[in-house]
């Protein structure tokens, strides 16, 4: 991005944060007695005047950070105690989230489960966001991770001797710029509030932008309206292959999902040792503790099974796929204080996406603050396109105990619970359908 500014360098584990594990990056645009230039090189490069290169395509977004109460399953108690007096939480009274301006009403009501914000938009889009604040008191602010931004005006924290205030107080608004710079390809930017991280993002203030190929319009996977400009965990990337970068990519699923938790204490040398989870811990706001399950009459073998009279399907996400669909799962650590480790039964990624001959894998660790793309080898449904439920969960097992797992789906291409993706272009989904930017996915 070449821009000059103080940025932030920092430990993705709160706690260790809030203990000082951080520094500043500075960045010069002019030589400095104190600071030798690096032989070989060209020397200071001039600063761009702006992050988003003139002519790039904008997309604007107006978001509203509010207070929400949260609960993370609506058949649970609100806390279950696990080992010595410690309990695991499953409603955060104190709950905040990121949602669109015209969901806001929509998100008030007591019945709605909120996913984390998730937008999308293209390689060498311009995103601006504007946000408001209408929290109850305390500062908000937006930063994402693994876009281009002018650190002295949209990096969403107040650093070193960067000049005014990044954050937004209570009535306020803000417009935040980032480019999605095409050095950083498809990828996830991790959004947190930096207003008060060390208790925002705890209390859900998170979310993402998934960046996708470029000129790509995204529709939603039961309806078939366009959301490019929504809130939505769950997508359909439609492919437009009038750009020859996108020649060899077919259309494809895509599903965000954020890990938190916040137990510090599991797999230390703390005795007696612990075995269990405890705290606030979830997957998009949500969570299927296998406790609760067991007190519904699940034995440990049918654990996965659609065992409890309330609901057949888990209150963590679903994701859906027809056989043989191209598959993008985005895995955001969201707000952590473990290491965890991403899996999904019958099926294989690369390790490093646009790398080929990288491994092929099928757990992947992930902590912080860090992101993961499992672009599934083969598509929905594994080497042989087989049709079924598969689980997504976390392979340490004590955070799959407290429910950080959930469904893949993999249905039949008959199905028509679904859209079909193939077919499907951007011109046609334009054309049957305006912009939609007001449905919210819950489920």
């Amino acid at each position: 991005q070449q821009m000059p500014g103080d940025y932030l360098i920092y430990n993705g584990r709160t706690s260790h944060f809030s203990e000082g594990s951080w520094t500043i990056l500075r960045v010069y645009d002019k030589l400095q007695k104190h600071l030798r230039p690096l032989e070989g090189t060209r020397g200071i490069l001039p600063a761009n005047k702006s992050v988003c290169p003139a002519g790039a395509p904008v997309k604007s977004f107006s978001v509203v950070a509010i207070d929400k109460a949260l609960k993370f399953n609506p058949n649970t108690e609100d806390m279950i105690e696990v080992d010595f007096e410690r309990k695991l939480l499953l409603h955060n009274p104190n709950g905040k989230v990121f949602v669109l301006e015209n969901e806001v009403s929509k998100v008030a009501d007591s019945s709605v489960m909120p996913h984390p914000l998730t937008l999308h938009v293209n390689i060498g889009d311009c995103v601006k966001i504007k946000l408001t604040n209408r929290l109850k008191k305390g500062k908000t602010s937006i930063h994402v991770n693994n876009m281009a931004f002018d650190p002295r005006d949209s990096q969403g924290i107040n650093v070193g001797y960067n000049k005014g205030d990044q954050t937004v107080a209570p009535g306020k608004s803000k417009i935040y710029t980032f480019h999605a710079h095409p050095g950083f390809k498809i990828n996830g930017g991790l959004i947190w509030d930096f207003g008060d991280l060390v208790t925002n993002v705890r209390d859900g203030l998170f979310g993402g932008i998934i960046i996708g190929p470029r000129g790509s319009v995204y529709r939603d996977p039961e309806t078939g309206k366009d959301i490019s400009l929504g809130n939505s965990w769950k997508a359909d990337v439609i492919i437009d292959k009038s750009y020859p970068e996108n020649a060899g990519l077919e259309n494809y699923r895509d599903f965000a999902l954020y890990f938190q938790d916040e137990d510090n204490i599991l797999g230390t040398s703390f005795m007696p040792y612990l075995q269990n989870v405890a705290g606030l811990t979830g997957v998009n706001y949500r969570l299927e503790p296998w406790l609760y399950r067991e007190d519904e009459g699940c034995e440990l073998g049918n654990m996965f099974t659609p065992c409890v009279a309330a609901d057949s399907d888990p209150a963590t996400p679903v994701l859906k796929a027809h056989a043989g669909d191209k598959v993008m799962i985005n895995v955001f650590g969201a707000h952590n204080e473990q290491n965890h480790v991403f899996s999904l039964d019958g099926h294989q990624w690369r390790r490093h996406m646009d790398q080929e001959g990288s491994d092929m894998i099928d757990v992947q660790q992930f902590g912080a603050g860090e992101y993961l793309q499992a672009f599934l080898r083969s598509g929905a449904g594994g080497t042989y396109h087989n049709p079924g439920t598969y689980l997504w969960l976390n392979a340490r097992t004590p955070y799959q105990q407290a429910g950080q797992w959930g469904y893949f789906k993999v249905l039949p291409k008959g199905d028509r619970s679904i859209l079909p993706l193939g077919g499907a272009t951007p011109a046609n989904l334009k054309s049957a359908s305006k912009p939609q930017d007001e449905r919210l996915s819950m489920r």
